[in-house]
């Protein structure tokens, strides 16, 4: 089994214009198909969020000694880089979760990408969890926990995906991991939905320093922590795209998560890389996502709150003072 420090790293550079050039020619991941509304077990509603939910480990891009802002007018300290979180979703909630997970996995798509069998455009294929992300209620906590009003993600394949890890032998004979990388998205919630007995391996690593200072051959592991994500539901939100993180090897049974990543309208500014979405989907159909994506980051917040159907977020609703008091 590989050691958490020596997962491979995903491409970079000009590796990762050669896989955009790959999967223009293989006709990208698995974007299409979606799950009859009727069959879904419920209907989300806010209701479907706990009101005591555990805020279990916290650290800010300060404390990960980013000093330069990387959201103009807003400071390090207030945006957090990870969020360790328990009891977010109702029990009802994260079983609905758990079987949608199931229903869509016959339809995942393999790659040597970073990470190995995965759906994506989730919200394409799921009212519940289209309906989860387009509710005011569940986008304030998250804003409250990132510090930054949040959005889904305006691009809808980049926005939802699940994913499958399984021991290497039982798919394709290739070792089911997440690589270590780095997020084009900023906000990312990580949910997983596989209890720890459901399998062995499988840990989720995140590197808690700068990404510059990032390397996986270090022998001491600095700066490597373990998420705690043991229970179906546990959950971590993190800065994407400034925090390296990874899953390593399943060594037995199954590991099952759903990645949603979200945008702060407030900004124009965005991490997404063409490259690094063009090894996701090629280059042709990258290019017509992309120049959307431009499109609709010009519009003020306003705007973009209210092609949702959304009250506006903004930052005097962030105030939440559970995070005042979370231990470290």
């Amino acid at each position: 089994m590989n050691k958490g420090n020596a997962l491979p790293v995903f491409a970079r550079g000009f590796d990762r214009v050669r896989l955009a050039l790959q999967t223009s020619l293989a006709g990208g991941a698995n974007v299409d198909g979606t799950l009859d509304a009727s069959t879904e077990p419920m209907r989300w509603t806010s209701d479907c969020l706990r009101d005591g939910y555990e805020l279990r480990y916290r650290r800010n891009l300060d404390d990960l000694g980013y000093g330069d802002e990387p959201m103009r007018g807003t400071r390090t300290s207030a945006l957090n880089a990870v969020c360790s979180l328990r009891g977010l979703f109702t029990d009802e909630a994260i079983a609905a979760l758990r079987e949608i997970g199931r229903a869509l996995e016959g339809s995942a798509s393999s790659s040597n990408w970073i990470i190995s069998k995965r759906v994506r455009a989730v919200t394409n294929r799921s009212r519940f969890i289209d309906d989860m992300m387009h509710d005011r209620a569940f986008l304030l906590r998250l804003s409250r926990l990132a510090g930054a009003p949040l959005i889904p993600y305006p691009m809808v394949n980049a926005r939802s995906q699940f994913n499958y890890y399984y021991p290497t032998a039982q798919r394709d004979g290739k070792e089911q991991l997440g690589m270590w990388h780095t997020d084009g998205t900023s906000f990312v919630l990580n949910i997983v939905l596989s209890d720890r007995s459901d399998y062995a391996g499988g840990n989720f690593l995140f590197y808690e320093s700068t990404a510059e200072t990032f390397d996986r051959h270090d022998p001491a592991r600095t700066h490597v922590k373990t998420a705690s994500l043991d229970k179906a539901g546990d959950a971590l939100l993190i800065y994407g795209s400034k925090l390296f993180h990874g899953v390593e090897p399943v060594t037995a049974g199954r590991r099952m998560s759903l990645v949603l990543s979200f945008h702060c309208p407030y900004t124009r500014e965005d991490d997404n890389g063409f490259w690094h979405l063009a090894s996701d989907d090629g280059i042709p159909r990258t290019l017509v996502n992309w120049l959307a994506l431009r499109r609709s980051l010009r519009d003020d917040a306003e705007m973009q709150y209210y092609r949702l159907g959304l009250a506006p977020i903004r930052a005097e609703d962030l105030k939440d003072t559970r995070l005042s008091m979370a231990t470290s």
